[in-house]
This record gives structure tokens, sequence and C-alpha cells, in this order.
């Protein structure tokens, strides 16, 4: 069968007819999703009754009469399982009875989820259940004359949408997309396609039959089909996991996965890069208001020193680098930030999400199937942009190298392209050199980098195609009329699939590192717990699992875990500071100090600990010993200006004036004196009887608290016990802020 029929065949016989009502549009789409994701997780809960409640509430609110009796019939078998269970009856039969209803309750929960959304305005906007008019050909030569027209375009395009919104497979339509996907000869592209149309479908609407062909697709399949098959596995094992492992179909078909050679490799690879999608926005927001403000502001230097004007006179010039330290030497957080940027690239993190977020308004992307095309030099579109003269020009070279470039995913070279042909001539020209050039260099890298193998390759599709599909979710039109699998947790390590049958302790640790280092300590700390709860008590998760505890502020929990990695002989005095350090937050001074002063035999010149021993001292009041521990941190560290303010205090407060004057003296000189430090030197001074820098300071420090008066008498009264200690009568300290307070003295 040719491609044109075959493509008749499913415009013709795709759709399963469903029965709904058009009511009123109460719900959103992303409203019903929400609620049907939690009547799911009832029923994977063994919380059917909360999961029934809410069935009949949409079946009698939304008037789905034709659901009724399905309804109370699964009801009522659920009422008597309840009934014999707790009657003294023993029945045999109630576990299968009850997993039956499962699945049925399960298939029920679907027919409501598709009934409401076939009312929303979603599927008259796209518009396909009137596309049905296309002329037969009967004459082999004639069909195949038509694939290259734009007549065979469109009929993908059409089945491309009917699979996608598509409710449930029938048996005629699963059998012809089996038949493609046996086709060798059938187009790869074309084949990719279907596959998105597939995972798209099985996303929004759960269909086991769905799932299986992504199965096939995904072992028969070739280069830049397969791996996109396994993508839409895994998003729909995120999604849909609890329903998938009561299948015994799919469960054997997971099991056989899991046995094949890379399979490993590629899972993790698959679950980092969709952990990698929740920093795309905050990359397109740094980008947005940090990388570019400030290359836009050193462009007229950069040129000026890269001396961008001469690149074209001597393009073979390799030996002569520009010195990047020198050029930013004036911004060198720019300098950082942008080799942050390129090292992100090449880890596979989104940085190119805003450039090409305002290139998706062509005419090319008003098509869904276009959003999930992948990027292949065949493709008349790309050819449609390169209508301009130009001798001399490789058109062939630089489409080809933009193929195959593995930093842009299919949709955004698809962006560049349709945007070169409304860019000025001469800006054109220019880009299009300078390409060729950087797609000569690759493609001889590509023919000698070891890197680049197979396993690199495969890496390069699921990132692209990954990528693709965050586009769609985030810039489509339509977009929220879908579940968003973006903005769901991601959190695959939950799955029960990934726990129980997949389970990995070296994929786990990778998640986790992950996730604690993009600092997503919730994540982290649930990853690793996992490990723990596995028995994998090694240093490093009983560590991390601490550190995720201590940044997410629960420090009794991160003291425990602390306290089981303390058995280890290694890093023994990063978990005795650590372990201080929650004693310290948890109020208990004494254990912090106990630990502390362990960590500073270890590490005797340790600045932080010593400034923690001072503060714990002072915690306690202890100031003498507190004293002791600032002055080895000044000491160690003579050019800290922040240790001045705890020494000139302990000072005031033990009575050496003179000295807590010298750094208060220090602190002034380095512009470091705030309000609190005035009013200490209002202290000070006073203690010294000198009352006229007494009330200079005093008044500099309630001009500091915004001339607050109700501030700075709380801040006063906090030191009167201090200035009673050192000789100042009680009745001067109340006359004391009467006068520094009288507008008219």
């Amino acid at each position: 069968m040719s491609l044109f029929n075959l493509i008749q065949f499913l415009i013709s016989n795709l759709f399963t007819t469903f029965e709904h009502k058009f009511i009123s549009n109460i719900m959103n789409i992303q409203e019903i999703n929400k609620i049907f994701i939690k009547i799911t997780d009832n029923i994977s809960s063994n919380r059917l009754l909360d999961a029934f409640d809410t069935l009949n509430d949409l079946i009698s609110t939304k008037d789905l009469s034709n659901l009724k009796e399905p309804y109370l019939e699964l009801k009522g078998i659920y009422d008597n399982i309840l009934r014999y269970s707790f009657a003294q009856i023993n029945d045999p039969e109630r576990d299968k009875i009850y997993q039956k209803l499962i699945q049925s309750t399960y298939k029920l929960v679907d027919r409501v989820k598709i009934s409401l959304l076939y009312e929303q305005k979603h599927f008259a906007t796209v518009n396909i259940y009137n596309e049905t008019n296309f002329e037969f050909l009967n004459n082999g030569a004639q069909i195949e004359n038509n694939i290259l027209e734009q007549k065979s375009e469109k009929d993908i395009f059409l089945a491309f949408k009917r699979i996608w919104l598509s409710p449930k497979l029938d048996e005629g339509t699963i059998s012809f997309l089996n038949r493609i996907n046996e086709n060798e000869d059938f187009d790869w592209h074309i084949k990719a396609l279907i596959v998105s149309a597939l995972t798209m479908s099985n996303l929004q609407y759960f269909d086991q039959k769905k799932l299986i062909l992504l199965f096939n697709f995904y072992n028969n399949s070739p280069e830049k089909v397969w791996q996109r098959a396994l993508v839409g596995i895994i998003l729909n094992i995120y999604l849909h996991s609890k329903r998938i492992v009561d299948s015994f179909e799919i469960v054997k078909k997971l099991e056989e996965l899991k046995k094949e050679k890379d399979f490993d490799k590629n899972l993790t690879y698959i679950i980092l890069q969709l952990i990698r999608t929740k920093e795309t926005e905050k990359i397109s927001k740094q980008l947005q208001e940090e990388i570019i403000p400030e290359v836009v502001k050193f462009k007229p230097k950069i040129e000026d020193k890269l001396k961008l004007d001469d690149i074209l006179g001597d393009m073979s010039s390799e030996d002569k680098n520009p010195d990047w330290e020198s050029v930013f030497g004036d911004s060198p957080e720019l300098f950082g930030k942008l080799e942050e940027f390129s090292k992100m690239q090449i880890e596979g993190s989104d940085v190119f999400m805003s450039a090409f977020a305002m290139l998706k308004h062509f005419d090319f992307f008003k098509e869904p199937a276009n959003w999930f095309l992948p990027f292949y030099k065949e493709n008349d579109t790309i050819w449609e942009a390169f209508k301009f003269e130009k001798t001399g020009f490789d058109s062939d070279l630089f489409i080809e190298g933009l193929e195959k470039s593995a930093f842009l995913c299919n949709s955004d070279k698809y962006s560049f392209i349709l945007n070169v042909r409304y860019m000025p001539e001469a800006q054109k020209t220019m880009m299009l050199e300078m390409f060729n050039a950087e797609v000569e260099g690759m493609n001889e890298l590509i023919k000698d980098d070891e890197l680049l193998n197979k396993s690199m390759m495969d890496r390069y599709q699921f990132t692209q195609y990954i990528q693709d599909l965050y586009r769609f979710f985030k810039l489509h039109p339509y977009k929220n009329e879908f579940i968003d699998i973006f903005n769901e947790e991601l959190d695959l390590y939950n799955s029960p699939v990934l726990t129980e049958m997949w389970f990995d302790p070296e994929l786990y640790k990778k998640i986790g590192a992950l996730y604690f280092e993009k600092e997503y300590f919730k994540n982290s700390l649930e990853v690793y717990k996992i490990l723990f709860r596995k028995g994998i008590n090694e240093l490093e998760v009983l560590e991390k699992i601490a550190y995720s505890y201590q940044k997410l502020g629960k420090f009794g929990d991160a003291l425990n875990f602390y306290k089981k990695a303390e058995f280890f002989d290694t890093h023994i005095a990063w978990s005795t500071k650590k372990i201080a350090m929650c004693y310290r937050e948890l109020g208990n001074t004494d254990k912090a100090i106990e630990y502390y002063l362990k960590a500073e035999k270890l590490e005797p010149e340790n600045l932080y600990v010593q400034a923690h021993l001072g503060h714990s001292y002072l915690r306690i009041k202890e100031y003498e010993k507190a004293l002791q521990h600032y002055f080895k941190v000044e000491y160690f560290a003579p050019s800290n200006t922040m240790i001045l303010r705890p020494i000139a205090w302990c000072s005031f407060v033990l009575g050496r004036f003179e000295n807590a004057q010298k750094y208060y003296q220090k602190l002034r000189e380095n512009n470091k004196a705030d309000k609190f430090d005035y009013l200490n030197m209002g202290h000070v001074e006073w203690c010294t009887n000198n009352i006229e820098n007494t009330v200079k300071f005093y008044k500099k420090a309630h001009t500091l608290n915004e001339n607050n008066d109700s501030g700075f008498k709380t801040d006063f009264y906090e030191d009167k016990p201090y200035l009673i200690k050192h000789g100042i009568p009680e009745l001067e300290i109340g006359l004391m802020i009467d006068y520094l307070l009288s507008p008219h003295l």
C-alpha cells in the first residue's frame, strides 16, 4: 500500500464514535484535567469512595445521563465489596473482583473526561471534523506523483490531528499504524510525526493501546524516531504511572525494555533532561535581564577590542584568539555568566528559548504538526527560504550544517530558516557566510571527534525533541487547552515503575545530584531518602539528606542525618561543623559550643569555626571567651571589617572602653558603621564621660533610624542593663532619651 493510500485509510477510519452532549462551557480544560488527575490519584491510592463521589457530582451536574447507569453498576459492586469485607464473609474472589473494578472504574473515568472535554471550544477551533473531502487517485504512478505535492502534506497534517485528538483508537487504526511502522520505505520524518501524535494524544487521554503502539515504534523504528518514542514512553510513565503498573501487558513490555543494552543510559539522560527544563524560565529571565543588557552596554568596547570589522578580511587566521578576560575586564561578572551559559548549553540546558520564542509567529507554526516536525534538508519549506539570488553561496552546505547542529532544537531551526528570508540582504549574506564557515569546522569536528559517537548523537536527539515539546506547551496559542507536562512536578523518581521495576541506585544518585546542584532541595531530599530507604546508606547520601533538610529549615531532621554521617571517618570536620550549626539553630548553645570546639581542634585556623564560637559564647554572655575567638578571626583575616563590630561590642560590655573606641573608629573609617554602631558609640562615650560625643553619636543613630522615636527608644532600652552596670544612673538614662527626642532642644 502506498503512502497516499495509507493516509487516506487513516483519514477515513480513525475516529471511534463517542456519546456526548453539548452543555454550557462552565469548566475550562485545565480545570477538567486537574479534577481527573485527582480522581485517578484517588483510585490508585485505593480511595474509591472519594473517586466515586467526584464522578457522581460530574455526571449529575453535567447531565451525563448516559453514564449514570454504568456509574451505579460500579458503585454497587464497590458497596458489596465493602459490605462483605467486614461481615465476616470469606470471599476468595474478592481481590480479583476488586482489581477488575479498578480497571472498569478507570474506563468510566475516561468516558466522563472525554464527554466533558468534547464540550470545549478547542475541538471546534481546530476544525478537523469537516475536513473529509479528498480526491482519491486510482493510478499508482499518479499517487506517487501526488505525494510530492501539497495534498499529501495536507493529508499527513490531518492524520496527525486525528491521532492526536482521538481519545481511543479502533482496531483498524491500530493495524494501519503498525503497517506504517513496519514499512521501511515510509519516510522517517512522517513516522516521527505519528510518534508525536501518539504521545500527545496519550498525555491527554490515556489509552493502553496507544502506549503499546509507542513501544512498537520504539522497537522497530529508524534513528530519530525511536528516540522520540522512548521520550513519549517515559512521559506517559510519569503521567499515568499508577495505571500502567496495573496492566500486565505493559508491565511485560517495561520489563523487556529494561533488559536492553543501552536502556539505563538513555533513561538516565531523558530524566535528567526533563529535570533541566525546570531551569528554562530562570535561564530566559537571566538572559533577558542580566546578560543582554550588559552585552549591549559593552558592545562598542567589544567591537573595538576584537576588531570585528576586520574579521571577514582574514578568516583563515586561526592563531589570533582574542583575550576574552581582557575584553571583559571592566565587567568580570558578565564574562563569568557567559562562561556559565556556554557550559549549560553543552550540558543540555535550554538557553535559546527566549531568543526563539519571538519567532513562532510564522504561518508555518499555525499547523500543529509543524511544532513536532523534525528538521530534514529535503523539506520544501526550507528551500523556499533560499529563493534569493546569491552567486557562490553554498545553500546545501548551510542546510546540511543546520540539520547536524546539536545545539538548536528542530522548532528553532525552522524559526531560524524562516526568519532568514525576511532579513536585509547585507545582513543575510554576512550571517550566512559566517555560519557556513562555522559549519565547515563543525563537520570536520564531527568526523574527528570521538566524543560525537552513537551515544552522544542519541543524547542530542533526546534533547532536541524535549525542547520541541517544551516550546509547544509554552508557546502554542492553544497551550492552555492541554495538560502542560512541564507544569507538573516531573518527579519521575516517585513513579512506581522507577522505584520498583526499574530501580537503579546510580540513576537515583544522578537525579539527586542534579536537583542538589540546581538547589531544588525538596526534590533532592525526596530522591536521596528513596535511596536511604532502599538501603543505600553511603556517606554522601546521608550528608545530602541532612544538607537538604538544613536548606529547608528542618534543623532537627538535618541533625539526625548529620549524626548518622558522623560515624564515618571521612569528612569528619565538615559533619562536625554542620552538627554544631544545627544545635545552634535549634537553640542548644551548649551542644553547639561542644561541637565547634571539636571542629576547632580539627581546623584551628578555620574562620567559620572561630566566628561561630564567638557568636555562641556571645549568646550565653561569656564575652571574654567570645572576644578571644573574635580576635583570632581578626588575626587570620585582617581585611575582614565585619569582625570589628562584635569586638567593639564585647569590649564595651567588658568595660574596655578604650579598645571599644578604637574598633568603632575603624568601623567609621571603613564606612561600615550603622545605626546600632552609632548607638553603641554613644554608650561608650557616655561611660567615659564624653558628653559632647555621646550626644553627637546618639543623634546620628536616631537619624539613621529614620528619626523613628519608638524604634530608637526600643533599641536604647535594650542596652540599659549595660549602661547601669558601667555606672550610668537609671534616672539619667530616661533624661538622656527625653533630651535627645525633644524637638526644641
